[in-house]
């Protein structure tokens, strides 16, 4: 399926509010170091509707809006290594999108479950600064929260970017 364009608007507007959402929400309900990434759900959610190149493109918007409002210091890096590893889980879920079954709410938040932690396992990869047993109860908590909230966002990404069923003409 490709973005139909009445379709990527809400979806841009949708990644922008769980932008906000994260930089407002998700610190005051972490626990012991892990915390929800709202973005990188509903991008993860939305790939799942999309080709390999929209999926791709969706991740990519997501990891800049992620990389915006995590704002680490120039020093430490991570700019480029966050927009990179959504866009390539975003990918590969978008190329999935012709193999997986979307219209099941325990598939989809398996996809999220997965994406969560190949997008840290990349993320980590391309820019590995954190102690690594810290950053493991993170992302394992992140997966808890991501998989928790997976299941009311996956029904309104579904509703927001499922095609209309054809009318039936006799």
């Amino acid at each position: 399926m490709n973005i139909n364009p009445k379709h990527a608007i809400p979806l841009m507007l949708l990644l922008i509010l769980a932008a906000a959402l994260q930089c407002v929400f998700a610190n005051s309900v972490g626990i012991r170091g892990g915390r929800p990434d709202i973005v990188l759900t509903v991008a993860l959610l939305a790939s799942q509707f999309f080709g390999a190149n929209e999926g791709a493109g969706t991740g990519c918007f997501a990891g800049m809006l992620t990389a915006a409002c995590a704002s680490p210091p120039p020093h430490l890096g991570g700019y480029g290594s966050t927009i990179v590893s959504r866009t390539i889980t975003c990918f590969v879920i978008g190329w999935l999108e012709e193999r997986i079954f979307r219209e099941n709410i325990m598939i989809a938040t398996a996809t999220v479950a997965v994406g969560t932690v190949a997008t840290e396992l990349l993320f980590f990869a391309f820019d590995p600064h954190f102690r690594v047993f810290l950053w493991m109860r993170g992302v394992g908590l992140e997966v808890v929260y991501n998989s928790a909230i997976a299941v009311p966002l996956y029904f309104l990404v579904r509703r927001l970017l499922k095609p209309a069923k054809a009318s039936a003409t006799i």
